[in-house]
């Protein structure tokens, strides 16, 4: 299991929640403060209400501790469908709701390296 650092987290739902991408991107704004030079961030969707389409819990965090008490995040070994992000994220996640997949709804996660590629980790069903 992979060991990240958690920075912050909100409750939103991606259809019914019309503050989603403020919440959201005031989570990476956040992030975005800390003084972490070639860190990698990950954008972490877990404890879905149902799927997709219902309530989850959205965390960012990063590979790099930013304070003696961060709380430390596993990054569960389970089955994963990675996509790379080739166009923009939100486009990338169209792409992901609109193929069968069969998934766990357990743990999701975007990882965003130094050089720029941005990959997402759909976990699977075993």
């Amino acid at each position: 299991m992979q060991e990240i650092y958690w920075i912050n987290e909100t409750r939103t739902n991606n259809f019914n929640d019309p503050d989603v991408a403020t919440k959201i991107g005031d989570l990476w704004a956040e992030a975005q403060k800390l003084p972490q030079t070639n860190a990698t961030f990950y954008g972490i969707y877990a404890d879905y209400e149902i799927d997709y389409m219902g309530d989850y819990t959205v965390s960012v965090a990063s590979n790099m501790p930013h304070s003696e008490n961060t709380k430390k995040i596993m990054i569960p070994e389970q089955p994963y469908q990675v996509f790379n992000v080739e166009k923009d994220v939100f486009a990338t996640w169209q792409e992901i709701w609109n193929t069968e997949l069969n998934r766990s709804y357990h743990f999701d996660y975007e990882e965003y390296a130094p050089d720029g590629s941005i990959r997402i980790y759909i976990g699977l069903n075993a």
